[in-house]
């Protein structure tokens, strides 16, 4: 329980006001005896015992009256987890707010979503509450921190509406974290609003030891997650993948493959519709479902030759979650997929080589070039949609090149060199070359098969990488978050998290020297593939982009051509799912892959992560209107009430109580001892 006007409760000791009345009363008279009255008296003594309980339950009711009306003045709140609420008033209060595609799963009946739920009654606490001198926003789409008026503001700000962009709550708590140093705040409350989505938390990274231990240096620091973690009913996804144009003659078509997915407990439609939308030409087609959805791989439609270019989106009937019911993509002649291999090793180069030439499709064109590193002048940064580099980590000039041709949207893939190096890229430097100790040969014990480079293929089968042996690899350091683990831990492919494009380090060779990947082939194949199909994305001029703050970046013409909801702000562009267009550039925003495969975390397992901190969490579930605390002022009032009630009622057979009042405090003790 906690307090709205806790300097109120200073007025507890008053309660033993009508003790200290009754004890002055005791003394008041003389007791003289009398030999007269001496039957009488041991009569009296017959009854005196309900006497003493009546007189006890008197005292008693007038002391819970004063108690009542102190509560009542202090206005509490219920809420057994609001201990450390009322404690005092903070200086700062920041509220973490997730904003991905999956806090917008919504209750039926009274259209709330776990955003919105979660934002309204936050509001009311901190409405009841003192907030403090600061009220911070920061959220998970924009990244930004926005100081608030109030807490009613929050309610209509454009930084608090729905997204298509993915949460990250260890990089939020930083940015928190930041403002906490920055500003000297003493005191403080951090809120976290989220449905504990995997892919948000990313439990397994390690920032989350140094955020602990820096919140833990930091006093009168006080946690609290609001968590929604309960899954949708009857609710459907759709993704649209693979989407390319291809000629036949004079006829033309776009040819895409189409994922509906199905979560949650309940029963789904056997039939579905499924909405089509092509330049703005609309068709349905009914679509069969199972229990895990359905999938139309190389479907086919018909479009006029004449457009080079275009849009379309694919769209579900309403459900739960209105956030993933509709897909965008755009479309556009397929470019030329051109990768650069630097390396000093040429029988490396020539691994490389084989496996990019050979397309997935026999319409892509495809290019490679192996070069030396003393020819890296050569590049064509501009038509290059992926770079291998097999060698030392470049500096100066190169280094800079590599880092715009990366904000253009492209993919580098660094391998292990086999000469030592002390330079550092991305934070990131190569360390000493280790072997597999006695039995010469290391296992892939881990790897993210939900999305990236080694995702599991479309029948859902994962990627064979259990068979892999290494033999040699490379230890480095990074900030990057690991896609694959040796049975030690060590990495052996990990993404460096940037703006735009990619940034990979693998750390092993694919010759017979190092491991089995040229021999294995799949692994090495797909993800190389997969590597060079991303970065050839930037090179069309209709590109599919995962919503981010900065994913219209490159270019400042950006028009809204179409959109879940027309009345995106400028500001909030790019985070929402919509098809924009630049003159002859087209862009397809969604939301990420891996926020269709999320799964939530154990509320154990979040709990854990604020370890040594103080936390609380509270769990609410969507639909749920009632408040997080609620002032209980009216219910002392009411016991009160009943207490003084029950003084007059217990008072009513002793004649020699003069009053019941909760003034004159007298009691029948006092007055037989005249």
């Amino acid at each position: 329980m906690s307090f709205l006007q806790p300097l109120a409760l200073i007025g507890l000791p008053l309660i033993a006001l009508p003790i200290l009345i009754h004890l002055i009363n005791q003394h008041r008279h003389r007791t003289i005896p009398w030999a007269a009255m001496m039957f009488l008296m041991h009569a009296k003594r017959l009854s005196k015992g309900m006497a003493r309980l009546r007189h006890f339950l008197i005292l008693l009711m007038r002391v819970l009256a004063v108690a009542a009306l102190i509560f009542v003045i202090s206005r509490p709140l219920s809420g057994g987890w609001l201990g450390s609420i009322g404690m005092g008033k903070p200086d700062a209060t920041l509220i973490l707010l997730d904003r991905s595609p999956s806090m917008g799963v919504q209750d039926l009946q009274t259209g709330q979503s776990k955003r919105s739920a979660a934002l309204q009654k936050l509001s009311q606490l901190l409405e009841q509450g003192d907030y403090g001198t600061h009220l911070v926003l920061i959220d998970s789409a924009s990244g930004q921190l926005q100081e608030v008026d109030s807490p009613k503001a929050l309610l209509d700000l454009p930084g608090t509406g729905s997204s298509a962009t993915s949460a990250d709550i260890p990089d939020m708590l930083e940015s928190a974290l930041a403002y906490l140093r920055a500003n000297e705040s003493g005191r403080a409350d951090v809120w976290i609003c989220s449905d504990l989505n995997e892919n948000d938390w990313d439990v397994e990274s390690g920032r989350w030891h140094a955020i602990r231990e820096a919140f833990v240096e930091l006093e009168g620091v006080h946690h609290f997650l609001i968590a929604d973690a309960g899954l949708p009913s009857n609710n459907l996804s759709v993704r649209v993948e693979n989407v390319q144009r291809w000629e036949r003659g004079n006829d033309a078509e776009l040819v895409l493959d189409i994922v509906i997915r199905t979560e949650g407990d309940g029963d789904v439609a056997a039939q579905v519709p499924i909405e089509f939308e092509v330049n703005n030409v609309r068709s349905v087609v009914e679509l069969e479902l199972d229990r895990q959805g359905a999938s139309l791989q190389g479907y086919r439609i018909p479009i006029d030759s004449k457009f080079k270019a275009g849009w379309g989106s694919v769209g579900l009937p309403g459900d739960a979650n209105p956030l993933d019911n509709r897909f965008f993509f755009v479309f556009s002649e397929p470019p030329i997929r051109r990768a650069v291999v630097v390396s000093d090793d040429l029988k490396s180069g020539e691994t490389f080589q084989q496996a990019l030439t050979v397309p997935t499709d026999v319409r892509h064109q495809h290019r490679v070039d192996v070069i030396p590193m003393d020819r890296v002048a050569e590049i064509d940064w501009e038509k290059t949609s992926l770079l291998i580099w097999q060698a030392a980590l470049p500096s100066g000039l190169v280094a800079s090149q590599i880092e715009q041709f990366v904000e253009a949207g492209r993919v580098v893939m660094f391998f292990s060199p086999r000469q030592s190096t002390d330079e550092t890229l991305y934070g990131s430097r190569w360390m000493d070359w280790q072997t597999s100790g006695s039995q010469q040969v290391s296992n892939i014990s881990w790897w993210r098969g939900d999305t990236d480079l080694l995702a599991h293929v479309e029948s859902g089968d994962a990627l064979p990488l259990n068979e892999l042996r290494i033999y040699r690899y490379r230890s480095f350091e990074s900030h990057g978050t690991p896609l694959a683990r040796f049975a030690d831990d060590a990495p052996l492919l990990t993404r460096v998290p940037t703006d735009r494009g990619a940034v990979y380090f693998c750390s092993t060779l694919p010759t017979a020297e190092f491991s089995s990947l040229e021999r294995e082939g799949v692994v090495f194949y797909v993800m190389l593939q997969r590597a060079l199909e991303q970065g050839s994305r930037a090179l069309a001029v209709a590109s599919q982009r995962d919503a981010g703050p900065n994913v219209l970046a490159g270019r400042n013409q950006w028009e809204l051509v179409a959109s879940i909801d027309d009345s995106q702000l400028l500001s909030q562009r790019g985070l929402h799912a919509g098809v924009y267009r630049d003159g002859a550039y087209w862009a397809a925003v969604n939301r990420s892959q891996i926020e269709d495969r999320a799964t939530v975390v154990p509320v154990a397992t979040v709990d854990a992560l604020f370890d040594g901190v103080s936390y609380r969490r509270i769990d609410v579930n969507v639909g749920d209107t009632s408040a997080l605390a609620s002032e209980l002022w009216r219910v002392f009032l009411i016991a009160m009430v009943v207490a003084l009630l029950a003084e007059a009622v217990l008072s009513l057979p002793s004649r020699r109580v003069k009053s019941t009042s909760l003034i004159d405090l007298t009691v029948a003790s006092g007055s037989e001892r005249r």
